[in-house]
C-alpha cells in the first residue's frame, strides 16, 4: 500500500482572498493545468482506494482529471490545508522581522519549534496531517493533494525529524512524494520525494 502525496500545481498570482479559509484561494495556471493532466497517465495503472484534497481550489483543480479517470469523488479534508501562517501571509520580511523578532529568530535559526504569529506551530500542523495519514486503510493506495509546507512537515514526521527542520526538503508544484509501508520493519518509508511527472 502506498500513499501518494501531491503538491498542488502552479497557482495564479493576485488577490483571491477567501474569507472562510482566511487566505488566498488561487486557481491553478494554464501551465499548472498541463502538469496536472500528466498525472492521469501516471496513475492509470495504479488502483486507488481514495482521494483526499485540501479545502483550497488549487488542490481540487490539480487532481480533477485523475478523479474523473478513476471515477472517484475527492474527499475535501481541511487537515490537508496549508500551515496556518496567521498574520504574516502578505507581510514583507522586513515587517515580520520588526514586528515579530522572536519568531523571526527561531524561523531563521531552525534550531527550535516556533509558532506562526497568529497561526499554528509545525507540531500542530504535523499532528493534523498525521491524523489523516494514519487513519487510511492500509490495504489500499491513497492520494492526498495538499501544500508545500504541509508535505515538508509530513516528511519530517515520517523520518523522525522535528517539524522546524522542514526547510531541508524541496517540494515543487505538482510533484509527488510517495510513502510505502514496510511490513517487515512496521514503519513508513519514503520511496520518492519531489518527483515530477514529465510525460
Amino acid at each position: 500500500m502506498s500513499i501518494y502525496v501531491i503538491r498542488h500545481a502552479d497557482k495564479a498570482y493576485g488577490d483571491f482572498h477567501h474569507k472562510a479559509l482566511k487566505f488566498n484561494d488561487q486557481p491553478i495556471t494554464a501551465i499548472g493545468a498541463e502538469k496536472a493532466r500528466k498525472l492521469v497517465c501516471y496513475f492509470d495503472p495504479i488502483d486507488i482506494g481514495s482521494i483526499h484534497a485540501s479545502g483550497y481550489l488549487r488542490t481540487r483543480q490539480t487532481i480533477a482529471h485523475v478523479c474523473t479517470s478513476k471515477g472517484i469523488l475527492p474527499s475535501i479534508d481541511h487537515r490537508l490545508n496549508e500551515i496556518d501562517v496567521g498574520y504574516i501571509e502578505d507581510m514583507p520580511d522586513k515587517e515580520v522581522r520588526k514586528g515579530y523578532p522572536e519568531f523571526w529568530d527561531a524561523y531563521i535559526s531552525r534550531d527550535r519549534e516556533f509558532r506562526m504569529p497568529g497561526g499554528e506551530s509545525g507540531e500542530e500542523a504535523a499532528a493534523r496531517i498525521r491524523s489523516l495519514f494514519d487513519s487510511l486503510d492500509t490495504q489500499k493506495n491513497h492520494i492526498l493533494v495538499t501544500h508545500e509546507g504541509l508535505i515538508r512537515i509530513l516528511l519530517c514526521s515520517v523520518l523522525g525529524l522535528p517539524p522546524y527542520r522542514r526547510h531541508l526538503f524541496r517540494i515543487d508544484p505538482c510533484s509527488l512524494t510517495v510513502f510505502v509501508y514496510d511490513t517487515m520493519f512496521d514503519c513508513w518509508t519514503v520511496l520518492h520525494d519531489n518527483m515530477l511527472i514529465t510525460q
